[in-house]
């Protein structure tokens, strides 16, 4: 009891108290709530990923926000001496060197952490990047590009700007408040205990707007994802849309997203701008306050003129650190809302990794495999097949009847609902799926180019490939007929998707890459779409050298490619 007196008659020991129980309620909260405690704990393993910014920024940032505290004091001494008509001299050097000292070390702390921000930041996107690399193949299809996009650049950016500006603006406030507190406590006991009742009500009054902040955020971050979404889209299709006039009435839908997106902006402005005032109003309010009771005083000759200053300062430093804190509410609605979306990227389900190797693919066999797109109805019902190497078979049947997703089902870029497919006999999920991709070779219907030259997208920049062995690929598809006509050869820089190469030319490119792994499993999704007459023979001609070695599936609607296989299965609409 005696103990609790004691604590009771220490204003300075109610602000440690007051912080205390703050803390243990944190605590209490974010036990209650783990997507709190989540994305505390993700911002904190941020800071703490540098051990720069958290055991060289934050104590610098400390001393000096403390070494600030000392300028009111300093201005005091300065203006008592010039009252009082003493020497002036020593306080205005001592109250000049603290506040020079005091804009050097903060534009060498800003430096500083800007430079350390910036890597985090580097380093967060490349995590999510790497995230997004190992995706679960049914993640990966169903991920939109705008909204990865979105993930990498606004919300990883609004994250590592949480390290440049909002950590230390609240380390800065959190140690002004308590400073200031104590130096309040020092001069002024009544003042303290007016600043220490000040934090409560400031508290109370701002919870109002936090909750609006937040479900508004919430409100942005969708809008935002769906106009990044609806822009990719508009822009990739954009070429197309041109050629036949219609791109001003597809531009209707970015349109309507943009004109979401600024009516949620909008409404934060105007949540922002009320708010600016309350605080503003609060800020005012208690400067004036206490320059009347500390006038006041001083007219009585109860304090020094000095004193004034001093009170003033004291006060108004600890209140606009709390205020600080308080006014970062904005930030950290939308803080939250980057977090969640970055910690979406990064907690997806990955890829299932077995560690056995196959070696060569003799078989790939589907038992009993059933697979549907999200919130349509099966493509593949209770499939059973084995595919055995030295046949080539034929998957034909309707548009939509289930055939590319078979292919990619057999390829591990899908993954079934029920039933499994294995590969030599061991379960797809229990395989190196890393070591099986790099045993097969893949033609889909459209040829993906990257960007980089025509031998990048022969070899995908993979320095084991030999020349001899692209010349080889080359000369087996037809690309080499191609490149002899490309300005630097193999050499030349195709654009991105393509644009520089017809798509005959690019579906030989996919077939050369194909071919260059030497595969042991080969699929070919309607290879000869895009081919002449000419080519079409040749790749018959090419598919009959394959077969013997490989499990070949072919997808086709070319009677004359169909033939040359072992056998013809007939998918249908389930």
């Amino acid at each position: 009891m005696d103990t609790y007196v004691i604590f009771l008659r220490f204003p300075i020991c109610q602000i440690f108290g007051f912080a205390a129980y703050t803390g243990w309620n944190m605590d209490r909260l974010l036990n209650k709530a783990p997507k709190t405690g989540g994305r505390v704990r993700f911002l904190v393993s941020l800071i703490l990923s540098s051990p720069a910014v958290a055991f060289v920024h934050a104590p610098l940032l400390v001393a000096q926000t403390v070494a600030g505290i000392a300028i009111p004091f300093a201005t005091g001494r300065f203006i008592d001496a010039l009252v009082s008509g003493s020497p002036a001299v020593h306080p205005f050097l001592t109250l000049a060197a603290l506040s020079v000292a005091s804009a050097a070390v903060a534009a060498f702390l800003q430096r500083f952490i800007l430079r350390h921000a910036r890597r985090i930041e580097l380093k967060l996107q490349n995590e999510v990047l790497e995230s997004a690399m190992d995706f679960a193949p049914h993640e990966l299809s169903a991920l939109s590009g705008g909204e990865l996009v979105a993930k990498l650049t606004r919300d990883a950016f609004a994250v590592g700007g949480f390290v440049s500006g909002l950590y230390p603006r609240i380390l800065a406030a959190v140690v002004t408040m308590f400073a200031a507190g104590f130096a309040l406590h020092s001069r002024s006991p009544a003042l303290c205990f007016a600043f220490v009742a000040f934090i409560p009500l400031a508290v109370a009054l701002f919870l109002p707007f936090a909750r609006r902040f937040s479900e508004n955020s919430r409100t942005v971050r969708t809008r935002s994802d769906q106009s990044y979404i609806t822009l990719f889209d508009f822009l990739r299709t954009l070429p197309f849309l041109r050629t036949l006039d219609a791109e001003r009435r597809f531009a209707d839908s970015p349109r309507g997203a943009l004109r979401a997106l600024n009516g949620g902006n909008g409404a934060t402005d105007s949540i922002s701008v009320a708010f600016g005032a309350l605080l503003g109003a609060i800020l005012v309010v208690g400067q004036v306050a206490v320059l009347g009771v500390a006038g006041t005083f001083a007219a009585k000759g109860l304090i020094q003129v000095g004193d004034v200053v001093v009170y003033q300062m004291l006060f108004m430093t600890a209140m606009q650190s709390v205020q600080g804190i308080v006014s970062l509410l904005p930030e950290a609605a939308a803080l939250r809302e980057a977090v969640d979306s970055v910690q979406e990227a990064l907690a997806h389900p990955k890829a299932r990794k077995g560690g056995r190797k196959t070696g060569k693919i003799e078989t790939i066999e589907f038992r009993n495999v059933t697979f549907a797109y999200p919130g349509g109805k099966p493509v593949i019902k209770d499939f059973s097949e084995v595919f055995r190497a030295g046949r080539a078979v034929a998957l034909v049947g309707s548009n939509g009847a289930g055939k590319t997703t078979l292919l990619k089902l057999a390829v591990g870029a899908l993954e079934p609902l029920s039933g499994e497919v294995l590969v030599n006999g061991i379960p797809m999920s229990d395989i190196d799926i890393g070591d099986f991709r790099r045993r097969i070779g893949v033609v889909f219907q459209d040829s993906l180019v990257v960007s980089g030259s025509v031998r990048d997208n022969v070899t995908l920049r993979d320095p084991a490939v030999s020349a001899a062995s692209v010349e080889n690929a080359a000369s087996a598809s037809g690309l080499d007929e191609v490149a002899r006509k490309l300005s630097t050869g193999f050499d030349t820089r195709v654009g991105i998707g393509g644009q520089s190469l017809s798509g005959g030319e690019c579906q030989r490119l996919a077939i050369a890459r194909a071919l260059t792994r030497d595969p042991s499993l080969l699929v070919l999704d309607e290879a000869t779409n895009h081919l002449d007459a000419a080519a079409r023979a040749a790749f018959g001609r090419l598919l009959r050298q394959l077969v013997p070695e490989r499990i070949v599936l072919v997808v086709t609607h070319d009677d004359a490619v169909a033939d040359l296989c072992y056998e013809k299965i007939f998918c249908q609409i389930t």
